[in-house]
């Protein structure tokens, strides 16, 4: 049962990638292609430093997300590991919202360097809540014999979901920007739903390994 509930997650786990890895994909394009960077000390700063806003997002949000899962486990309120990333799904798909608003307000022109980075710390939440917790829950809730598969199988969901990235980004340039950033929000929040919806049976297959 639990080594079912796994396959499940990684499944949807796919999904997540999928979408959070249009950052390095999609995103990036709109960030050279749409965004006014600034000038500093005279010299206009270049677009590919829009591929170290994670990093940086990452190393400053984790120690206070550390922090608010303490807060919540003192006062006995401490989501499971399922919750988290159904959370970390759906924070992923309404951190899109802000690009659906910035494509309709831009237009095909070029806009605020904000659209992009508020869209990304958002993502990184979201990502925060999903990526270490689903890693401590595989190790967590497998089969000792099993680990080392299971741990294969996760990596290999993110795998086939930079790869569905891929094809999904094909869109960018089909479809108007605010309907495609719209489509990734449906995709982030239908995955983070389908988790909520099977916590319940993922949870008692888990039995309290997924606390």
């Amino acid at each position: 049962q639990r080594i079912w509930a796994l396959i499940i997650l990684c499944a949807l786990n796919i999904v997540f990638w999928a979408v959070y890895e249009q950052q390095g994909n999609t995103m990036k394009t709109w960030a050279d292609e749409q965004t006014n960077w600034p000038t500093l000390f005279g010299r206009k700063l270049p677009s590919t430093l829009f591929q170290s806003v994670n990093p940086f997002f990452i190393f400053t949000l984790a120690p206070l997300i550390d922090r608010f899962w303490a807060w919540e486990a003192k006062r006995g309120k401490e989501m499971s590991s399922v919750t988290k990333m159904a959370v970390g799904c759906i924070v992923l798909g309404l951190s899109f919202i802000v690009m659906v608003i910035g494509a309709k307000a831009i237009g095909t022109g070029k806009g605020s360097l904000f659209w992009p980075v508020f869209c990304t710390m958002l993502l990184t939440i979201g990502e925060l809540y999903l990526s270490p917790v689903g890693l401590s829950l595989v190790t967590k809730v497998s089969p000792v014999r099993f680990v080392s598969m299971m741990m294969g199988m996760w990596f290999m969901s993110s795998f086939l979901g930079n790869i569905m990235s891929g094809y999904i980004g094909v869109y960018y340039t089909k479809w108007p920007k605010d309907l495609f950033f719209m489509f990734l929000m449906a995709l982030g929040i239908a995955a983070g739903l389908a988790i909520a919806a099977f916590n319940k049976p993922l949870s008692k297959a888990m039995g309290n390994k997924s606390d």
